[in-house]
């Protein structure tokens, strides 16, 4: 009996158009998920811990107060004339700019309510304080 083969093809196709839709759909979701945006902190700030979340500040400035009572706007060592000056020249820029100032828990609290009085000054609307949250 003789048995036929079939004709020979030049190849043999594989579809890889689903393959290249997942890997699409990978990429923009992995594109939508990431931040983007580099969080400034200051290492030398210790935090002190709370159980309640705070909101997440869009934009804001960051004034870190150390433990040894120096204030800090960004990585620049300031006074507090020089920080109410940077302020007021924010607000004049942006009238909606916000503020978080992180103290350091071994902080004085009258540094952090200086800050924070610096920034009311200024005419700064928003202005919160920033500590990390604990798992109780």
């Amino acid at each position: 009996m003789k048995i036929k083969q079939a004709p020979e093809s030049e190849g043999d196709i594989i579809n890889i158009s689903s393959l290249v839709d997942v890997m699409f759909i990978l990429i923009i979701f992995f594109l939508v998920t990431m931040s983007f945006k580099e969080i400034e902190h200051d290492i030398s700030v210790n935090l002190p811990k709370t159980d309640t979340t705070l909101s997440s500040v869009s934009r804001a400035l960051v004034i870190n107060v150390r433990q040894d009572g120096s204030y800090y706007l960004g990585t620049k060592r300031l006074n507090l004339a020089q920080l109410q000056q940077r302020l007021v020249n924010a607000v004049k820029r942006n009238p909606a700019q916000k503020v978080l100032v992180r103290g350091d828990k071994n902080a004085f609290h009258g540094n952090v309510a200086a800050a924070v009085a610096v920034c009311k000054r200024s005419g700064v609307k928003k202005a919160n304080i920033g500590y990390v949250t604990s798992s109780i």
